[in-house]
């Protein structure tokens, strides 16, 4: 993905047709940006924990996930 915006993040999460049994991880800076753009389409307002259309979005801190990719997360144990 070229650049991880609230509208790209949205037609991803209806697109693969997830549940809230997965979270999303994402790279710090890509994580920033899609925060950015989800302030200014709503408002200045966030949620905690983070979602979008009930899908979990979390900060990945281990290095693990490359800058504009996603990764998703099983969250059923």
């Amino acid at each position: 993905m070229e650049k991880i915006t609230y509208d790209a993040m949205r037609n991803f999460i209806l697109e693969n047709e997830l549940t809230d049994s997965v979270a999303i991880s994402l790279h710090p800076d890509s994580f920033d940006e899609l925060v950015m753009d989800y302030l200014d389409f709503n408002g200045n307002k966030i949620e905690r924990p983070f979602e979008i259309l009930g899908i979990e979005i979390l900060q990945d801190n281990t290095g693990s996930v490359s800058k504009n990719k996603i990764n998703t997360m099983n969250m059923v144990q």
